[in-house]
């Protein structure tokens, strides 16, 4: 959906005191990292520059004269832009804080900002912001415990910003001992409580997607990679029905009627559509691949769900079911 003119504009003013407040601060920063840092295109950043510019700010270049290394003149940098949260951004931030739990990385820093941030808010919403961490009780089962990872999440945030290679050791379930090799992260994706990596292992051509937790060591070296061309970030999210990407197929799921309100209430896949039966019962269909993923939330469902279609999925559901009744 488009952005309305006053919340692209707002984008804007607030991209543009951004880059003046690390530009003020006198940090050696590039075109290329302030576009990564606002999630823009360089060519809005350079704009932006020329804002800049236009309000009586002298930007220039480095010692060589890049402009792709912009820095401001040190008589401009006693004004500094004072960015200031919005009691309604305190509220968002508390409540993102609280509900992230106690097995998000980070924890701590999210526990020390929580007293700073009640402290930001007005008079009068002082008792709502501090209301929050009473109300709000997060759940951490079946979570994983990323606190432990948190340095190599950093360092993955940095090697996809930067686009270094790494060298990782990387221990998957079914091997008994880590294996090292080159990997190129192209971006994290979080899933079902669980945080990956969707990347390549050179000189592999498919995707390789990691377990955050599975990594026994990362380092990121100063070799550069480039991103595939067809790579792109929103197909795999639009195309895969969890973490694993296989090409996509058209599924069709009916539902007994009684679990039918609980199937329309949530947004399973970004491309479900919901048909309505005669006889209350709901057909949720979406184009997903993934088949081991689709097919253990399709037995999440128990006797209340059914496979459609295609005909290869509904014949491994029936497989799953065979095999689970051996154990009884």
């Amino acid at each position: 959906m488009a952005l309305k003119p006053s919340s692209r504009r707002d984008r804007q003013v607030v991209r543009i005191l951004g880059i003046l407040g690390a530009l003020l601060e006198g940090s050696q920063t590039t075109i290329r990292q302030l576009a990564a840092r606002f999630g823009t295109r360089r060519e809005t950043i350079y704009r932006d520059l020329r804002a800049l510019e236009d309000a009586g700010y002298p930007i220039v270049g480095d010692d060589t004269g890049r402009l792709s290394h912009p820095r401001i003149l040190p008589e401009a940098r006693r004004h500094s832009p004072n960015l200031r949260l919005s009691d309604s951004e305190i509220k968002a931030l508390l409540w993102v804080a609280k509900q992230a739990g106690t097995k998000t990385p980070f924890r701590d820093a999210l526990r020390s900002a929580a007293p700073k941030l009640r402290a930001m808010a007005s008079a009068g919403d002082a008792m709502v912001t501090a209301g929050i961490d009473q109300v709000l009780t997060e759940g951490d089962w079946g979570v994983k415990d990323y606190e432990p990872h948190r340095e190599t999440i950093l360092r993955l945030v940095e090697a996809i910003v930067r686009r270094r290679r790494c060298v990782v050791e990387y221990q998957s379930p079914a091997s008994p001992t880590p294996k090292r090799y080159p990997y190129d992260p192209y971006r994290l994706l979080s899933a079902a409580g669980g945080l990956y990596c969707i990347g390549k292992a050179p000189p592999h051509e498919s995707l390789t997607t990691l377990a955050i937790d599975r990594f026994r060591a990362l380092r990121v070296t100063d070799e550069g990679f480039e991103i595939d061309r067809d790579f792109d970030a929103d197909r795999y999210r639009t195309e895969s029905f969890g973490v694993v990407w296989e090409k996509p197929m058209n599924v069709v799921i009916r539902f007994r009627a009684d679990q039918a309100p609980y199937v329309r209430e949530r947004v399973w896949h970004p491309t479900q559509r919901i048909r309505e039966l005669p006889d209350g019962q709901v057909d949720l269909s979406f184009r997903a691949g993934g088949e081991f993923e689709i097919a253990r939330w399709i037995l999440g469902w128990g006797d209340a769900a059914e496979v459609v279609r295609p005909p290869g999925l509904r014949q491994y559901v029936q497989l799953v079911l065979a095999r689970a009744l051996k154990p009884y």
